[in-house]
């Protein structure tokens, strides 16, 4: 009996024993999974911090495009506000030549020159029959205007008024056997309803051509 149970467990052994030399080592398996294991934390962990910046840099970027988005909802309010500004603003120019074709004067008193060839006239504010501009608002307005003369023994001249007023004036001697021009400008502030023209100096002539050579121009800078 004894020597059966010996046999037994020889022939367990043997078996075992044999099974263990055909079976591949198992530690070493299991120390490849865990440094593989220890490879992939390593990655992950790379992986997280990079996700971590780039949540960061994209927070960063969200925060410049709202200021960025801010500025622009600023700058369009200050667009439409000047819109609205210019809009309301109201719009006034005038440029327009004597339309004689050849001498006027010299008159024994001053005459209001009607300058009736209309270039432009934004507002209807200059009377080409009259030769009278007349302020549409309260504001600061530059008023320009050009004489030429061609008689040589009669003087060139012209003055700017303002309600009935002399402002400035332009003027050349006689004796002079060519064209001669003068101009002169002026920047006023006027009421509603001042009244601003260009006139012929007593004794004095001005010429004008095809060639739109004597002209008066004017224009609001802006309302006051």
């Amino acid at each position: 009996m004894k020597v059966s149970v010996a046999l037994l467990l020889l022939c367990y052994l043997s078996i075992t024993y044999g099974q263990e030399n055909n079976q591949p080592n198992i530690w070493t398996e299991v120390r490849d999974v865990r440094d593989m294991v220890v490879e992939l934390k390593v990655k992950l962990d790379m992986v997280m911090k990079e996700n971590a910046n780039m949540a960061q840099q994209i927070q960063e970027l969200k925060k410049e495009n709202a200021g960025i988005t801010e500025q622009l909802k600023i700058s369009e309010n200050q667009l439409e506000a000047i819109k609205r500004e210019n809009a309301e603003q109201p719009k006034v120019a005038f440029s327009a030549d004597l339309g004689k074709r050849g001498d006027l004067g010299p008159q024994s008193t001053e005459i209001t020159l009607t300058f009736n060839n209309i270039f432009t006239n934004t507002g209807n504010n200059y009377n080409p029959a009259t030769g009278l501009f007349t302020a549409p608002v309260k504001g600061v307005y530059y008023f320009r205007f050009t004489a030429c003369g061609v008689q040589i023994r009669q003087s060139l001249g012209a003055s700017l008024h303002k309600n009935g007023q002399k402002i400035v004036s332009v003027g050349q001697w006689r004796n002079h056997d060519q064209h001669r021009y003068a101009s002169n400008a002026a920047v006023l502030q006027l009421e509603v309803g001042d009244v601003v023209c260009v006139k012929l100096l007593p004794g004095y002539t001005i010429y004008d051509s095809p060639d739109n050579l004597s002209t008066f121009s004017g224009f609001l800078i802006f309302p006051l």
